[in-house]
């Protein structure tokens, strides 16, 4: 007896950064996962540091919003 188990599409938008970063992890051939991750990062707001202080203040922020 042959089990079929219903392969439903996850819902990519629904899912948080580190569920959607998981699941490619995971699921390598799912290029839509793939690209709507590469989407979703390339949208984040980028920081440009041209010293050495400033990327320690910056690298400080971040590790400090993380805790």
């Amino acid at each position: 007896m042959v089990s079929l188990i219903s392969m439903t599409k996850p819902d990519y938008q629904a899912m948080s950064d580190n569920e959607l970063r998981d699941w490619v992890r995971y699921h390598p051939q799912d290029t839509e996962a793939f690209h709507i991750l590469m989407d979703r990062l390339d949208q984040r707001p980028k920081v440009i540091t041209r010293t050495d202080e400033e990327f320690e203040i910056e690298l400080q922020r971040r590790i400090s919003q993380a805790s």
